[in-house]
């Protein structure tokens, strides 16, 4: 290994650190919210939201390693640092109905266009899961700001919002299964697979 992967690979793994740790921290408040009496039911439509992202941004992150352009992995970086706080600021509002949907949408309607920004920049090529992710962020993400917008803060939207956050989570590993999971030859080696872009 040259000098150069040596020090790209210590970026890499610097940066998944990081991440890791805000993620780390999303994960311990919701349990901390929850146990002050936050809802759980805004609880478990937190929790898969945030393993699907991790899954993906952890995926994304290793690719960057290898990649030839020299920004793309501190810009993507950027856009999962952003997701990951937001991610602590949905984990503190288990007892809030109204922010906890309007961070949710946050979420997912930036991450839709950070994939537009990194398209329009050359920096990712639209494959079958990046649009997929696209259509998902678009589908789901006005969903959640509209709840904030209409002040729609009655316990029964929790169920709505669960039910939804479960939908966009199997739609998400269904249809990229094999982008987190992929498969490999009789050798062992990895069976390459398209669509390895950010995700939210």
């Amino acid at each position: 290994m040259s000098k150069q992967e040596d020090v790209r690979k210590c970026s890499t793994e610097t940066f998944k650190m990081i991440y890791y740790v805000i993620i780390g921290l999303a994960f311990t408040e919701a349990l901390a919210s929850f146990f002050r009496g936050g809802s759980p039911i805004l609880l478990f439509a937190l929790l898969p939201t945030i393993c699907r992202f991790v899954h993906g941004a952890s995926i994304h992150l290793e690719m960057d390693r290898n990649s030839k352009k020299r920004w793309k992995l501190p810009l993507d970086f950027g856009g999962f640092f952003f997701q990951a706080s937001f991610f602590y600021l949905m984990s503190q509002s288990l007892l809030d109905l109204k922010k906890f949907s309007l961070y949710f949408g946050i979420v997912l309607f930036s991450d839709g266009l950070w994939l537009l920004v990194l398209k329009s920049i050359k920096y990712l090529e639209f494959e079958r899961s990046e649009k997929q992710w696209l259509w998902s962020d678009f589908i789901f993400g006005p969903v959640f700001i509209s709840l904030f917008i209409f002040n729609c803060s009655s316990a029964s939207w929790a169920y709505i919002i669960l039910i939804l956050a479960i939908i966009a989570t199997i739609w998400d590993y269904w249809y990229n299964n094999l982008v987190y999971f992929p498969l490999t030859d009789d050798s062992g080696a990895r069976v390459p697979e398209e669509g390895i872009g950010l995700k939210i």
